[in-house]
Protein backbone atom coordinates (compact mmCIF):
# COMPACT_ATOMS: atom_id res chain seq x y z
CA UNK A 1 0.00 0.00 0.00
CA UNK A 2 1.32 3.40 -0.93
CA UNK A 3 2.01 5.72 2.01
CA UNK A 4 -0.50 8.30 0.81
CA UNK A 5 -3.20 5.61 0.53
CA UNK A 6 -2.70 4.24 4.04
CA UNK A 7 -5.33 5.05 6.69
CA UNK A 8 -2.63 6.59 8.89
CA UNK A 9 -1.65 9.15 6.25
CA UNK A 10 -5.29 10.19 5.87
CA UNK A 11 -5.27 11.35 9.50
CA UNK A 12 -4.93 15.16 9.72
CA UNK A 13 -1.30 16.25 9.87
CA UNK A 14 -1.67 17.91 13.27
CA UNK A 15 -2.96 14.61 14.72
CA UNK A 16 -0.07 12.69 13.17
CA UNK A 17 2.36 15.11 14.81
CA UNK A 18 0.75 14.43 18.18
CA UNK A 19 1.15 10.70 17.59
CA UNK A 20 4.82 11.15 16.71
CA UNK A 21 5.36 13.21 19.85
CA UNK A 22 3.72 10.48 21.94
CA UNK A 23 5.84 7.72 20.40
CA UNK A 24 9.01 9.81 20.56
CA UNK A 25 8.55 10.83 24.18
CA UNK A 26 11.43 13.05 25.28
CA UNK A 27 10.33 13.13 28.92
CA UNK A 28 10.06 16.90 28.74
CA UNK A 29 13.70 17.39 27.77
CA UNK A 30 14.74 19.43 24.76
CA UNK A 31 18.30 18.20 25.27
CA UNK A 32 18.64 14.43 24.95
CA UNK A 33 21.54 12.78 26.76
CA UNK A 34 23.55 10.06 25.02
CA UNK A 35 26.32 8.05 26.66
CA UNK A 36 28.43 4.97 26.06
CA UNK A 37 26.89 1.76 27.35
CA UNK A 38 28.75 0.75 30.52
CA UNK A 39 31.00 -2.28 30.27
CA UNK A 40 28.98 -5.50 30.39
CA UNK A 41 25.68 -3.79 29.49
CA UNK A 42 25.94 -3.97 25.71
CA UNK A 43 23.60 -6.96 25.51
CA UNK A 44 20.75 -4.62 26.50
CA UNK A 45 20.90 -3.02 23.05
CA UNK A 46 20.83 -6.34 21.18
CA UNK A 47 18.78 -6.08 18.00
CA UNK A 48 19.21 -2.33 17.70
CA UNK A 49 21.23 -1.37 14.64
CA UNK A 50 23.88 0.91 16.06
CA UNK A 51 27.55 1.11 15.25
CA UNK A 52 29.71 -0.59 17.84
CA UNK A 53 33.08 0.79 18.78
CA UNK A 54 35.81 0.18 21.32
CA UNK A 55 36.60 2.56 24.17
CA UNK A 56 39.22 2.71 26.87
CA UNK A 57 38.01 2.89 30.43
CA UNK A 58 38.51 6.39 31.83
CA UNK A 59 40.59 5.25 34.78
CA UNK A 60 44.09 4.11 35.62
CA UNK A 61 43.07 0.54 34.75
CA UNK A 62 42.61 1.52 31.06
CA UNK A 63 40.59 -1.56 30.14
CA UNK A 64 39.29 -1.68 26.58
CA UNK A 65 35.77 -2.88 25.80
CA UNK A 66 33.22 -2.80 23.00
CA UNK A 67 30.16 -0.61 23.39
CA UNK A 68 27.69 1.62 21.61
CA UNK A 69 25.73 4.75 22.45
CA UNK A 70 22.37 4.78 24.24
CA UNK A 71 19.81 7.28 25.48
CA UNK A 72 20.07 8.12 29.19
CA UNK A 73 17.62 11.03 29.57
CA UNK A 74 15.34 10.20 32.54
CA UNK A 75 11.76 9.54 31.47
CA UNK A 76 12.51 9.61 27.75
CA UNK A 77 11.13 6.68 25.78
CA UNK A 78 11.73 6.54 22.04
CA UNK A 79 9.76 4.13 19.84
CA UNK A 80 11.83 4.83 16.75
CA UNK A 81 10.33 1.93 14.76
CA UNK A 82 7.71 4.41 13.56
CA UNK A 83 10.40 5.98 11.36
CA UNK A 84 10.66 2.77 9.32
CA UNK A 85 6.99 2.84 8.31
CA UNK A 86 7.37 4.89 5.13
CA UNK A 87 9.48 7.67 3.69
CA UNK A 88 6.85 10.33 4.41
CA UNK A 89 6.39 9.14 7.99
CA UNK A 90 10.16 9.15 8.38
CA UNK A 91 10.45 12.71 7.12
CA UNK A 92 7.66 13.92 9.40
CA UNK A 93 8.80 12.06 12.52
CA UNK A 94 12.48 12.84 12.00
CA UNK A 95 11.73 16.54 12.43
CA UNK A 96 10.23 15.75 15.84
CA UNK A 97 13.15 13.56 16.93
CA UNK A 98 16.14 15.37 15.47
CA UNK A 99 14.99 18.85 14.56
CA UNK A 100 13.49 19.74 17.94
CA UNK A 101 16.24 18.41 20.21
CA UNK A 102 19.88 18.97 20.95
CA UNK A 103 22.11 16.02 21.84
CA UNK A 104 24.45 15.97 24.82
CA UNK A 105 27.32 13.44 24.73
CA UNK A 106 29.10 14.68 27.85
CA UNK A 107 32.65 13.31 28.09
CA UNK A 108 31.83 10.31 25.87
CA UNK A 109 33.18 11.91 22.71
CA UNK A 110 33.70 8.43 21.21
CA UNK A 111 29.92 8.24 20.76
CA UNK A 112 29.52 11.36 18.61
CA UNK A 113 30.84 10.08 15.28
CA UNK A 114 29.01 6.70 15.39
CA UNK A 115 25.75 8.44 16.32
CA UNK A 116 25.98 10.99 13.51
CA UNK A 117 27.24 8.42 11.01
CA UNK A 118 24.29 6.13 11.79
CA UNK A 119 21.81 8.86 10.80
CA UNK A 120 20.58 8.92 7.22
CA UNK A 121 21.60 11.69 4.81
CA UNK A 122 18.09 13.14 5.26
CA UNK A 123 18.07 13.14 9.05
CA UNK A 124 21.64 14.19 9.80
CA UNK A 125 21.17 17.81 8.64
CA UNK A 126 18.23 18.10 11.05
CA UNK A 127 20.57 17.80 14.04
CA UNK A 128 21.27 21.42 14.81
CA UNK A 129 23.12 21.24 18.12
CA UNK A 130 25.38 18.89 20.04
CA UNK A 131 27.03 19.32 23.41
CA UNK A 132 30.35 17.73 24.40
CA UNK A 133 32.62 17.84 27.42
CA UNK A 134 36.37 18.30 26.89
CA UNK A 135 38.35 16.80 29.72
CA UNK A 136 41.46 18.45 31.04
CA UNK A 137 44.92 17.01 30.29
CA UNK A 138 45.51 13.88 32.35
CA UNK A 139 48.31 11.35 31.69
CA UNK A 140 45.94 8.37 31.38
CA UNK A 141 43.66 10.12 28.87
CA UNK A 142 46.03 9.86 25.90
CA UNK A 143 43.36 8.08 23.82
CA UNK A 144 41.13 11.15 24.25
CA UNK A 145 43.52 13.02 21.95
CA UNK A 146 42.97 10.61 19.06
CA UNK A 147 39.21 10.44 19.57
CA UNK A 148 39.07 14.23 19.57
CA UNK A 149 41.04 14.47 16.32
CA UNK A 150 38.73 11.88 14.72
CA UNK A 151 35.67 13.81 15.88
CA UNK A 152 36.94 17.12 14.47
CA UNK A 153 37.78 15.55 11.11
CA UNK A 154 34.29 14.05 10.87
CA UNK A 155 32.53 17.29 11.79
CA UNK A 156 34.63 19.20 9.28
CA UNK A 157 34.02 16.72 6.45
CA UNK A 158 30.25 16.54 6.97
CA UNK A 159 29.47 20.07 8.18
CA UNK A 160 26.53 18.48 9.94
CA UNK A 161 26.54 20.47 13.20
CA UNK A 162 25.47 24.10 13.19
CA UNK A 163 25.74 24.79 16.93
CA UNK A 164 28.30 23.37 19.32
CA UNK A 165 28.05 23.67 23.08
CA UNK A 166 31.50 22.97 24.46
CA UNK A 167 32.02 22.42 28.19
CA UNK A 168 35.73 22.68 28.98
CA UNK A 169 37.23 21.22 32.13
CA UNK A 170 39.69 23.57 33.78
CA UNK A 171 41.60 23.93 37.00
CA UNK A 172 41.30 26.64 39.64
CA UNK A 173 44.33 26.77 41.97
CA UNK A 174 43.49 27.61 45.56
CA UNK A 175 46.69 29.65 46.01
CA UNK A 176 48.33 32.37 43.88
CA UNK A 177 51.02 31.30 41.42
CA UNK A 178 53.91 32.92 39.61
CA UNK A 179 53.60 33.40 35.87
CA UNK A 180 50.78 34.35 33.49
CA UNK A 181 47.37 34.48 35.13
CA UNK A 182 45.34 34.42 31.92
CA UNK A 183 45.84 33.86 28.18
CA UNK A 184 44.61 36.36 25.63
CA UNK A 185 43.35 35.53 22.16
CA UNK A 186 46.77 36.40 20.71
CA UNK A 187 48.49 34.21 23.33
CA UNK A 188 46.35 31.26 22.30
CA UNK A 189 47.02 31.92 18.64
CA UNK A 190 50.77 31.83 19.30
CA UNK A 191 50.55 28.63 21.35
CA UNK A 192 48.57 26.90 18.62
CA UNK A 193 51.01 28.10 15.94
CA UNK A 194 53.95 26.60 17.83
CA UNK A 195 51.79 23.48 18.34
CA UNK A 196 51.93 23.40 22.11
CA UNK A 197 50.77 19.88 22.91
CA UNK A 198 48.24 20.93 25.54
CA UNK A 199 46.38 22.97 22.91
CA UNK A 200 46.38 20.50 20.02
CA UNK A 201 42.67 19.97 20.57
CA UNK A 202 42.01 23.71 20.24
CA UNK A 203 43.84 23.80 16.89
CA UNK A 204 41.83 20.84 15.61
CA UNK A 205 38.50 22.34 16.66
CA UNK A 206 39.42 25.68 15.09
CA UNK A 207 39.63 23.96 11.68
CA UNK A 208 36.12 22.49 11.76
CA UNK A 209 33.87 23.83 9.02
CA UNK A 210 30.16 24.52 9.24
CA UNK A 211 29.77 25.57 12.89
CA UNK A 212 27.71 28.77 12.96
CA UNK A 213 27.21 29.14 16.70
CA UNK A 214 29.56 28.25 19.55
CA UNK A 215 28.90 28.29 23.27
CA UNK A 216 31.88 27.68 25.55
CA UNK A 217 31.24 26.88 29.21
CA UNK A 218 33.99 26.41 31.83
CA UNK A 219 33.85 23.61 34.39
CA UNK A 220 36.53 24.56 36.90
CA UNK A 221 37.77 21.93 39.34
CA UNK A 222 40.26 22.07 42.19
CA UNK A 223 43.82 22.32 40.91
CA UNK A 224 47.06 22.31 42.94
CA UNK A 225 49.27 25.37 42.94
CA UNK A 226 51.17 25.31 39.61
CA UNK A 227 54.85 24.39 39.97
CA UNK A 228 55.79 23.46 36.41
CA UNK A 229 55.49 25.24 33.07
CA UNK A 230 52.72 22.93 31.86
CA UNK A 231 50.75 23.43 35.08
CA UNK A 232 51.12 27.22 34.82
CA UNK A 233 49.88 27.20 31.22
CA UNK A 234 46.90 25.03 32.17
CA UNK A 235 45.98 27.30 35.09
CA UNK A 236 46.21 30.40 32.87
CA UNK A 237 44.28 28.64 30.11
CA UNK A 238 41.55 27.66 32.59
CA UNK A 239 41.12 31.29 33.62
CA UNK A 240 40.69 32.20 29.94
CA UNK A 241 38.00 29.73 28.88
CA UNK A 242 35.19 32.29 28.82
CA UNK A 243 37.35 35.06 27.37
CA UNK A 244 40.47 34.31 25.33
CA UNK A 245 39.52 30.78 24.30
CA UNK A 246 35.99 31.73 23.27
CA UNK A 247 37.23 34.74 21.30
CA UNK A 248 39.95 32.72 19.57
CA UNK A 249 37.65 29.88 18.53
CA UNK A 250 34.88 32.17 17.29
CA UNK A 251 37.34 34.14 15.20
CA UNK A 252 38.90 30.99 13.73
CA UNK A 253 35.46 29.55 12.95
CA UNK A 254 34.32 32.84 11.39
CA UNK A 255 31.48 33.18 13.87
CA UNK A 256 30.17 36.72 14.23
CA UNK A 257 29.27 37.42 17.87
Amino acid sequence: MEALDSPFMRIPAEIRLLIYSFLLNDGGYKQLTLRNHPEGRLKESKGVRRTRYRVLEQSLLRRCYETTYHLTSPGAEMHTAILATSRQVYDEAAHILYGKHSFDFGPDIEAVVPFLADRTPRSRPLIGEISIYKRGPLPFLESDRYEWAHLCRFLSSTGSVRKLRLVVEGGRPSDPWDGPQELSESDLRLLTLVRHESLDWVSELAQVKGIRELEVVPDLQYYPTPRTTSMIIFAAFSASIESGLTQFLRRQLNIIS
